[in-house]
């Protein structure tokens, strides 16, 4: 098969012919080769059977009764018998295919592989990726979840902040971990989506739970006094979310003191807020804001709140 890389290609003839003329010349060099095998008879039955055939296929004027060592391959090449069957069935007739001894050879002729060497492959970079592109426009709730994920890891632009809240559907379920993720990342993003389901009469008590049992941080207030400001949210949500923010605040004077003063700060900022806005109302945890007052008396935010309670119980 060699000489098959050496055919020259005619300029002046058209590429049908030059195809042609090397379609023929790889034929007569693998009938020359198929040739060959069959003079030194040392094929297995099946290979020489494949060959005679398949030369018979290709030139029945070729006399290859010379070649023939049994009666079989002499009716295979005389079309005696086995006149129009395909080798696959005549081997099933002789029994050969069922010995798992062959592997039928392809009809086409296929190109010689080239053997590359490992220089070859220097080029190549292991570490490169391709990113899918997906066609959003099949399913508007592929788009949302691709966007979801990425709220959940970074700050969104404004474009894809709008993009989610216009793709937001109450079916969309947003999972305990999902939320929380949002709510670190994008505290907006999340009261938005709220707001747009108490708009739409959609109860979305099942956040607001979520909300109790998250950690506290400036970003889940900040995301409790949005949700404060534009709806109306229940008394029994509003009591047990500042009752944890109290817990919260001992807890950080036992386990990180240093922190302390800045998170008495951020808690009592932010039950003013609440007040002032007359979105809370002090005198149903009188009791436990009372204690949580006169318990961090030494930083000046909780001076202030207990001041504004009993401004705000007085005038009820």
């Amino acid at each position: 098969m060699q000489g098959i890389a050496n055919i020259p290609v005619e300029m002046s003839k058209t590429l049908d012919d030059n195809y042609k003329m090397i379609k023929d010349q790889c034929k007569n060099e693998m009938c020359n080769q198929m040739i060959n095998s069959l003079l030194d008879q040392k094929q297995a039955p099946h290979i020489r059977l494949q060959f005679l055939y398949n030369i018979h296929q290709w030139d029945q004027n070729i006399c290859l009764s010379d070649l023939c060592i049994n009666q079989l391959e002499m009716n295979i090449i005389n079309n005696i018998k086995y006149y129009g069957q395909s080798l696959d069935q005549i081997l099933r007739q002789t029994h050969l295919l069922q010995m798992n001894k062959i592997e039928l050879s392809c009809e086409f002729m296929r190109p010689i592989p080239t053997i590359y060497h490992h220089q070859s492959f220097d080029y190549i970079q292991l570490d490169l990726t391709h990113q899918n592109i997906w066609d959003y426009n099949v399913s508007p709730q592929i788009k949302f979840r691709h966007l979801l994920c990425q709220a959940q890891c970074t700050k969104l632009q404004q474009g894809d902040h709008q993009m989610i809240l216009n793709l937001f559907k109450p079916e969309y379920k947003i999972d305990w971990n999902q939320f929380k993720l949002l709510v670190e990342q994008n505290p907006q993003l999340v009261s938005d989506l709220m707001k747009k389901l108490y708009l739409i009469g959609v109860n979305a008590n099942e956040y607001l739970e979520y909300l109790i049992q998250i950690k506290i941080s400036i970003q889940t207030l900040e995301l409790v006094n949005q949700l404060s400001k534009s709806i109306c949210l229940p008394d029994q949500f509003l009591n047990m979310f500042i009752t944890k923010c109290i817990v919260n605040c001992e807890e950080f004077k036992i386990n990180q003191p240093q922190q302390l003063a800045r998170q008495v700060r951020l808690v009592s900022v932010f039950i003013r807020t609440l007040i002032k806005q007359k979105t809370f109302d002090p005198k149903k945890i009188f009791v436990e804001l009372q204690g949580f007052c006169l318990e961090f008396s030494s930083i000046l935010e909780a001076t202030q709140l207990f001041k504004t309670i009993k401004n705000a119980v007085q005038e009820q």
